[in-house]
């Protein structure tokens, strides 16, 4: 049957007669047009490539000379490229159209905040959260211009405002946890890492300040565990491994710390705190003259580092140097380390 069906099938002859097709040209506006170049433009922003971004945004102002948005756009693109001045002068051209974006407020704050006029700055993140109270990156940067002025508490109050601002904003809660632990408020700030990570698991730096926190709170193990979760996200991170180093160290673990600061220095060779820390190393496996050479290194590439001092004073004193070794630990204290001035007291006339 299903061979007669198909036999039968072959005697109709079906005729397909093809259609032309009409195309219909529908002209867009200008605003229309620009719009699309300003989208176009975004697209290329989420590709950082911000020159093509550039072209897109100038075509999308040319159509429309009275596009706040891609002048702002543009100026941001600027900024990205590190052309400040360039990024100043669009952000200047959509504030003059609109004195209400909110964004171009905020891209002024932060061209003065790369040229380190930290008042300029202050005074347009102000204007910006006047207009809008959610703005969030503006209590941010807020934040950091305050942590790095050594305001830590005003700082702290900043990054809550971003937060409160935007509940998930993963860099605040690690940049409030810092701030929290130049306060001395280690539980704070382990709380604030720790929460900084369960917003983004990525955050390979977040982990390295969560181990440093561990560490000072004398949980090495712990913080031996939060620096290898830095590592296997960046495993070129030189102070995650340095860091790792010594928390090893703090367990007695001689080999793991050597193998720490040894990748450290692979990474990074004129690394001198891992060179002091190899220092401190061999002190504690008694191996004066291999610490002494260490502190050497460091030395030699950093003169000032008072801690290789300390380091190379307490060696020459095992090698029976007294003279050297005090001299190291006056140097220490002339740098302002404590304990220079405590050897010193304690050892030397």
């Amino acid at each position: 049957m299903q061979k007669f069906l198909l036999v039968c099938l072959g005697l109709f002859s079906i005729n397909i007669y093809a259609q032309d097709t009409v195309k219909v040209k529908t002209a867009l506006t200008p605003d229309q047009e620009a719009e699309n170049a300003y989208n176009a433009g975004l697209e290329l922003i989420g590709k950082k490539d911000y020159n093509p971004a550039i072209e897109q945004f100038s075509k999308a102002i040319s159509i429309k000379p009275n596009f706040d948005k891609a002048y702002f756009s543009r100026g941001f693109s600027k900024y990205e490229t590190k052309s400040m001045d360039a990024a100043m002068d669009d952000y200047n051209k959509a504030l003059a159209i609109n004195p209400l974006n909110t964004d171009a407020l905020f891209g002024k704050a932060q061209v003065f905040y790369a040229g380190n006029k930290k008042d300029s700055a202050v005074t347009y993140l102000s204007r910006t959260t006047f207009l809008d109270e959610k703005y969030s990156k503006a209590y941010y940067l807020s934040g950091q211009i305050n942590f790095e002025a050594g305001d830590y508490k005003y700082a702290v109050t900043e990054y809550d405002r971003a937060i409160a601002a935007k509940s998930d904003y993963a860099y605040a809660y690690n940049d409030r946890a810092s701030a929290k632990k130049q306060l001395g408020d280690e539980a704070g700030a382990i709380l604030d890492y720790e929460k900084a990570l369960s917003i983004d698991p990525k955050l390979f730096f977040a982990y390295n300040n969560l181990g440093s926190c561990k560490r000072n709170k004398g949980d090495n193990a712990g913080a031996v565990e939060a620096y290898n979760k830095a590592i296997s996200l960046k495993s070129d991170y030189y102070i995650a491994l340095n860091n790792r180093g010594t928390a090893k160290l703090n367990l007695n673990d001689f080999a793991g710390a050597i193998a720490d600061f040894d990748a450290a220095l692979r990474q990074k060779p004129n690394y001198t705190l891992a060179m002091n820390n190899m220092a401190s190393v061999y002190i504690k496996k008694k191996d004066y003259k291999a610490a002494t050479d260490w502190a050497n290194k460091a030395i030699q590439a950093d003169a000032k580092l008072a801690a290789a001092y300390v380091n190379r004073g307490i060696a020459k004193q095992m090698l029976k140097d007294e003279d050297g070794a005090c001299a190291d630990w006056k140097k220490a204290a002339e740098l302002g380390a404590a304990e220079g001035k405590r050897y010193t007291a304690g050892f030397c006339d």
